[in-house]
């Protein structure tokens, strides 16, 4: 069963193989656009009509109501080729002249290589740049406008995309309330390649994401959705961008509500790369580029641009110093204002959090138990990599949590998370779980922790409050399965990723939960939280709940309430959503002294 849900999730994704880049493109072309000898539609298709045409769109069967409309594929940018490729993203070109656009064809993905799956291939395609929108049926201008939910995909900004067999929006449709917009980005070396000058500035898939919510504000009151109420929202390092995009000045204006979800800017996957132009020299030695060491930053652009996507994103592999590590090798850089009016990141995200330099919304944050299992799992699974990792602990643990080594660190990290362990032998079968609290904490407890009390030292938190939650519901179904490389079943406890299978439908990945079931009460109760936060800007629980403030004293503690989503104890509830303490001192006063 464990090897079930990876050999689907393969195959999902596998699709976009079964042509080539250039069949894809002629595909998408004759699919999109609508000729004057095309069959007489049905009236009853819904239209929406924009400044760049008019698009036709689909119904989609519910979870439970019968059927909503989707808007899917639309444009949003020029596809990143030849010359766009490490260039800033350009705003699609008008379609009006040509007919009315078929928006009922799903896109493949961006071009990437999903390491956190063995042997997985490179695939997908570069002209990937588009976006969905969802809507209750019925839904349009004439009625009240609603609130507007844009979801930004994880995946370590190597990996993801907004297929509806991952990513379905079901769930949300369901309720009715909320306008549901999704949209794909560069990755990896598309996204996130630079040179450290205005050749290759970076941070191309951000600004893809930027470039995505301006779409929204621009068009979404045409689909009935309010441009004034977006909440941005996103997951693992979908919730790294939501906080950048707090923070960037290009992103401004485009949103109202924040919602972290296991992520943070300020982790350690987030740091900034200190020598961009080294790592893109390295890209191109290992891309098969001679003397690449000794090439001009436009010179590096240049050849990279002329080297085929897959071999370009599969020579990514050759980069990593252990294993997959880092794990995130490309991710954001800091720009220059001086080199454009484009630039994303104007200073370290650590440095603008600190200062309050970003935008004061309201904004949620979250996390799991078990965060950490989505790298951890993978190694405590496999025999070789955990050998490897014992006997190498003083270079590789440090490399895994990215920290520079030191004897005070590795000391300080046996004491706390393997003080019973033997020097030669830190983690075994019986201690697993030890692995996955450090990396919890490291990539993701410490970092929200630390970002939620800067935020009410330095915030006015009655603009801007911030509230807290934990999802710990265990169901049926989990990613431990895709982490695992191991055939055996083991219960890894909730894990990076799992409260996804109650936002979103992913019948790639999932069977279905029965309707009258307490997974399918835990969903719907987890959406309706989640709209009911984008409408008010604060969490509303089932029971009394306090957000975190400094309205009495300086915030020294994690001084306010966690709210929980976990099973219930009592056989008649289906699950319960409490109260719980927020405060884990202990854990942040040891990061303190480790984490910058």
């Amino acid at each position: 069963m464990v090897m079930l849900w990876k050999i689907i999730l393969i195959v999902g994704l596998l699709f976009s193989e079964l042509v080539s880049a250039n069949e894809i493109a002629k595909q998408e072309v004759a699919k999109s656009y609508c000729s004057e000898q095309e069959d007489a539609k049905d009236s009853s298709d819904p239209q929406v009509c924009i400044d760049d045409g008019c698009l036709r769109g689909t119904f989609m069967k519910g979870y439970r109501v019968e059927s909503f409309e989707a808007f899917i594929g639309i444009p949003f940018a020029k596809p990143p080729v030849g010359q766009l490729r490490f260039a800033n993203p350009v705003p699609n070109a008008p379609w009006r002249e040509r007919g009315e656009y078929n928006a009922t064809v799903e896109k493949f993905m961006c071009v990437q290589k999903n390491e956190l799956i063995p042997h997985t291939p490179a695939m997908g395609t570069e002209d990937c740049l588009y976006l969905n929108v969802y809507r209750p049926k019925g839904q349009n201008t004439s009625k009240a406008a609603l609130p507007v939910m844009v979801y930004i995909h994880g995946g370590g900004y190597f990996s993801g995309s907004t297929s509806s067999g991952i990513v379905g929006p079901e769930y949300f449709m369901d309720t009715k309330r909320v306008i549901l917009v999704t949209f794909q980005y560069r990755l990896g070396v598309f996204g996130f390649l630079a040179t450290g000058d205005e050749m290759a500035p970076g941070n191309f898939g951000l600004k893809d994401q930027t470039m995505a919510l301006q779409w929204v504000k621009k068009n979404i009151d045409r689909f009935g959705g309010s441009s004034t109420l977006v909440t941005i929202f996103g997951q693992s390092a979908g919730a790294g961008s939501v906080h950048m995009h707090m923070m960037s000045p290009m992103s401004e204006g485009l949103f109202a509500r924040a919602i972290i979800m296991s992520g943070s800017a300020i982790a350690p996957w987030n740091y900034p790369t200190k020598d961009p132009l080294d790592l893109a020299r390295r890209q191109a030695e290992v891309a098969g580029i001679p003397c690449a060491k000794n090439l001009t930053s436009r010179q590096v652009v240049d050849v990279l641009r002329n080297v085929d996507a897959l071999v370009l994103s599969e020579s990514i592999s050759k980069l990593k110093a252990w294993s997959i590590d880092p794990l995130t090798l490309y991710r954001p850089v800091i720009e220059s204002s001086d080199w454009s009016n484009q630039a994303f990141l104007v200073e370290d995200p650590r440095v603008s959090w600190q200062k309050g330099n970003y935008q004061q919304v309201p904004w949620m944050t979250g996390f799991l138990p078990n965060d950490g299992a989505v790298r951890a799992i993978a190694i405590t699974s496999n025999a070789q990599l955990l050998q490897d990792l014992n006997a190498n602990i003083s270079t590789l643990l440090p490399l895994l949590l990215e920290k520079e080594p030191s004897d005070e660190l590795l000391m300080a990290l046996k004491d706390r998370f393997f003080a019973d362990s033997p020097d030669d032998e830190w983690i075994t079968q019986k201690n697993t779980q030890r692995l996955v609290d450090l990396y919890t904490e490291v990539s993701f407890l410490y970092p929200m922790h630390e970002a939620v009390k800067q935020h009410v030292m330095s915030a006015d938190t009655a603009q801007a409050p911030v509230s807290i939650y934990k999802f710990s519901f265990k169901g049926p179904y989990s990613y431990s399965s895709l982490y695992s490389f191991s055939r055996e079943m083991r219960n890894y406890g909730v894990v990076h990723c799992d409260e996804l299978i109650y936002l979103f439908r992913s019948p790639q990945l999932f069977q279905d939960f029965p309707h009258k079931s307490k997974e399918a009460r835990m969903s719907h109760n987890l959406v309706e939280f989640f709209i009911d936060f984008s409408i008010n800007g604060v969490a509303s629980p089932l029971k009394p709940y306090r957000a975190c403030n400094n309205d009495n004293e300086v915030y020294q503690s994690m001084d306010c309430d966690v709210l929980e989503f976990t099973n219930s104890e009592e056989q008649e509830k289906p699950f319960e959503v409490r109260v719980v303490n927020g405060r884990d001192e202990d854990m942040f006063a040891f990061w303190k002294k480790y984490y910058f």
